[in-house]
C-alpha cells in the first residue's frame, strides 16, 4: 500500500473516531424527543453515517460501507418522519454504530469481521412493510463501464425522494482531484452538502500493470440531488459529458431476479439466492484476486448454507490458490456448510494441483466435490 493510501486511511479513521464518540449521546437525545424531533440533530447523525459510507466506498472498505449504508437508511426514515425512534429502534441503531466503531478501530481486519446480524436487524426496520413481495428488495444494478453499483430498492427510493434526480459522476482521481490540489474527502463532503451519495467506487483495475500502465484512476459516484445537470457540472467541476442522468446512460439499469442478491468483492461478485451462493472465478488468479476471493469466501461462509465455485474459465493460478481452497473447504465443513465446484477442475490446473500433492486424482474436482 502506498504512503498516500496509508495517509488517506489514517485520515478516514481519525475523522470517523472523532465523530463516532458523540453518537451514543445524540441517539439518546433522539429517542427522548420521540415524535417531536430536532431536525438538525437527526440530520447530523444521518450525515455522519452518509459521510462514512462515502469514504469507505472510496477506500474499498466494503464492510464499513455496507453497515454505514444500512444505518443511513434507518436514519433517513427518522429524518423524514416515516419512523418514530422508539427505544427498540434506537437500540438497533446503537448496536449498529457500536459495530461500526469496532470496524473502524480494527480497520486492517475490518473486511474479515462479520456484520450480517447487524445488517439484518437494520434491514428489518428499513425494509418495506411485512408482507411485501421479496422482489421489492431485489438489488438494482447500475452497469457503467467497469463499475457496477448494487443498490437495494429501499436506498433507491430514498435517494429519489423529494424530486431528486440520479446522476453518474465520472471523476478521475489523478486529474480531477489530486491534479487540482483537492482531496477525495473534500469532494465527498461537498457532495453530501448538496445531495446524497448513493454509492461510489474506485476502479483500481484501470491503473493497469507495467506492460500497460494507465494514467487515470476512474472514480464513479452515484449521486442524488434536486439540482439540474448544468448546476451539478459547475458544482463538481466536471465537463457535461461526465455528469449524466442515470437514465441517459445506455443499458444503465437492470434488475436482479427476485430473491437474488449480489455483493461485489473487487472483480468478483458473490451471488446469493435464498441461502445458496455462487461465485464465478476469472481467467487469471493474481494476488489481488486471491485477496478478493478470500473476502468473498468469508462472506459466503457467513451468509450462505452452501457455495458453488465456477472455475471453468481459470487458466492461470499458483499453489496459493489451491491452499486457499483447501483451507476454505475445511472452514465450510467445520460450520456444517458445503463448498463445491460447478464442474471438473480445468486439466492444466488439475495437473499442477496433483504435482503439488494437494488434490485427489480420483475426484473430478480434485480439490472440491463437483455438484
Amino acid at each position: 500500500m502506498t504512503d498516500e493510501a496509508n495517509d488517506l486511511i489514517h485520515s478516514f479513521v481519525e475523522d470517523c473516531r472523532e465523530h463516532l464518540d458523540s453518537i451514543e449521546a445524540a441517539l439518546m437525545d433522539i429517542e427522548a424527543a420521540g415524535e417531536d424531533q430536532n431536525p438538525e440533530l437527526v440530520n447530523n447523525v444521518f450525515r455522519l453515517a452518509h459521510s462514512i459510507k462515502g469514504g469507505a466506498g472510496m477506500l474499498g472498505l466494503d464492510n464499513i460501507k455496507t453497515l454505514a449504508h444500512k444505518l443511513e437508511n434507518v436514519l433517513h426514515m427518522v429524518r423524514s418522519g416515516e419512523l418514530v425512534p422508539t427505544h427498540a429502534v434506537v437500540e438497533v441503531l446503537l448496536k449498529g454504530f457500536d459495530r461500526l466503531t469496532a470496524l473502524v478501530d480494527n480497520i486492517a481486519d475490518s473486511e474479515n469481521m462479520p456484520i450480517a446480524s447487524w445488517v439484518d436487524k437494520l434491514l428489518a426496520i428499513s425494509s418495506p412493510q411485512e408482507g411485501d413481495a421479496p422482489k421489492d428488495l431485489a438489488p438494482t444494478r447500475f452497469e457503467v463501464g467497469a463499475g457496477i453499483f448494487a443498490v437495494d430498492a429501499v436506498s433507491l427510493a430514498q435517494a429519489k425522494s423529494g424530486g431528486n434526480d440520479l446522476y453518474l459522476l465520472e471523476f478521475d482521481l489523478i486529474h480531477d482531484i489530486h491534479g487540482k490540489g483537492r482531496m477525495p474527502f473534500e469532494v465527498l463532503k461537498m457532495l453530501t452538502d448538496t445531495g446524497r451519495i448513493v454509492d461510489c467506487k474506485v476502479d483500481f483495475a484501470a491503473v493497469g500493470d507495467l506492460d500497460a500502465f494507465g494514467n487515470s484512476i476512474p472514480f464513479h459516484v452515484l449521486f442524488a440531488t434536486i439540482l439540474e445537470p448544468k448546476y451539478v457540472s459547475g458544482l463538481v467541476k466536471l465537463p457535461d459529458d461526465r455528469v449524466r442522468r442515470i437514465d441517459e446512460v445506455p443499458n444503465a439499469v437492470t434488475v436482479a431476479p427476485p430473491n437474488e442478491q449480489e455483493e461485489p468483492f473487487g472483480i468478483l461478485v458473490l451471488r446469493m439466492e435464498k441461502d445458496a451462493g455462487a461465485l464465478a472465478l476469472p481467467e487469471e488468479i493474481t494476488l489481488p484476486v486471491l485477496d478478493d476471493l478470500r473476502r468473498a469466501l468469508l462472506a459466503g461462509l457467513e451468509r450462505c448454507a452452501g457455495l458453488v465455485l465456477d472455475w471453468s474459465k481459470v487458466s492461470r493460478a499458483d499453489v496459493f490458490f489451491f491452499q486457499m481452497l483447501l483451507a476454505a473447504k475445511r472452514s465450510y465443513a467445520g460450520r456444517g456448510k458445503s463448498l463445491q465446484a460447478s464442474g471438473p477442475l480445468p486439466e492444466d490446473l488439475r495437473t499442477t494441483c496433483l504435482l503439488q500433492g494437494l488434490g485427489s486424482a480420483d475426484a473430478p474436482g480434485c480439490l472440491l466435490p463437483v455438484v
